[in-house]
């Protein structure tokens, strides 16, 4: 059959956070969505433009940390919900004048976005650090990547390997192959060989990724999403340590739940309001005075949900509008804008 000519994802190898985006870089791809769009990044690597360290005087700074929800694949960056949200603030002028930094990278579990907070978003002393949560995968990308591990129920970095981080595994062969004279060309223009990457990087995932435990690969019935005590605990202490780093610079830390549109789905055709995931999530951020956004009871009472999201699963125009718009009622409702 003929096969959808995607471009990958450029990315560089990192030892503390496995990988990451290369600085100054301009691309006009599809990545893993289904929908073309243009990524640049500043000179420290991330979707944005360029930032100076100190701020604005009268500048209200937010920051970003996320996966390819927030970064955001399929959208252009003006589409973005953290964009949408700094224009729509400042257009409704409701405090100083609104900066927002996008450090969100595609692929990242907490686990990553905790350490580039703590190498890069910490300089920036922003205001609000928005730490997205994505329910679809961010439990298992922190267990994947190993930077992170619990032992005696305290939290101990380590330094992640292809022998300890299936993550790390994959994507060091992924970057291998990207970087292959040739290669991206290739992908960009020949079926043949888009066909056999797609087998390629199946076959890739599922050895990086096969020693999940029993417990992992035993789902529950469809719309539980129960997750295991061990990658909860593991989040959560990883969620803390990012909580704790925002208190240092006296930012204040906020967890955005982003919902997974297969759970949405799961809980209309049930007709229950909330999910399991999200309620857990939103008693651990007020046990810890975290502020916390709860996508899913927005999107779950859409009337048209399926809108709100790409085919793909990432959220779509409209997701990342009324994204905004929550994020900007919120803080509205809670003084803080």
């Amino acid at each position: 059959m003929p096969q959808d000519l995607i471009v990958p994802m450029p990315a560089m190898a990192d030892s503390e956070l496995i990988y990451r985006l290369p600085a100054n870089t301009k691309s006009y791809l599809k990545g893993t969505s289904v929908r073309w769009f243009h990524l640049e990044t500043n000179s420290l690597g991330l979707r944005d433009s360029e930032h100076e360290l100190l701020k604005t005087p009268g500048t209200f700074r937010v920051l970003l940390l996320g996966d390819s929800m927030s970064m955001a694949e399929g959208v252009e960056l003006t589409e973005t919900y953290i964009k949408q949200f700094e224009k729509k603030a400042n257009e409704q002028a409701l405090t100083k004048k609104v900066e927002t930094i996008n450090a969100a990278v595609r692929g990242y579990g907490n686990d990553q976005e905790v350490i580039l907070f703590e190498r890069i978003g910490m300089n920036f002393q922003p205001d609000l650090v928005m730490l997205a949560f994505f329910e679809g995968n961010d439990f298992d990308d922190n267990r994947q990547g190993s930077i992170f591990q619990l032992k005696g129920g305290e939290l101990i970095r380590t330094t992640p390997t292809e022998e300890n981080s299936p993550k790390m595994r994959y994507y060091n062969k992924q970057i291998k192959i990207q970087n292959f004279p040739g290669y991206r060309f290739m992908v960009g223009h020949s079926h043949l060989v888009n066909f056999l990457r797609k087998k390629y990087a199946a076959y890739l995932t599922h050895r990086a990724f096969s020693t999940q435990r029993s417990d992992q690969r035993d789902r529950p019935n469809e719309g539980q999403n129960i997750i295991s005590e061990d990658d909860w605990n593991l989040t959560t202490q990883i969620l803390m340590r990012w909580d704790a780093d925002c208190r240092k610079i006296k930012s204040v830390p906020l967890i955005l739940f982003i919902p997974d549109i297969n759970n949405i789905r799961t809980c209309k055709k049930l007709m229950t309001v909330n999910l399991r995931t999200d309620q857990r999530m939103r008693d651990f951020a007020h046990a810890n005075n975290i502020l916390f956004i709860n996508l899913a009871d927005t999107f779950i009472r859409d009337q048209n949900v399926e809108s709100l999201y790409l085919p793909d699963g990432h959220l779509s125009p409209l997701g990342h509008d009324n994204t905004a718009d929550e994020i900007i009622r919120f803080l509205r409702d809670n003084k803080i804008l």
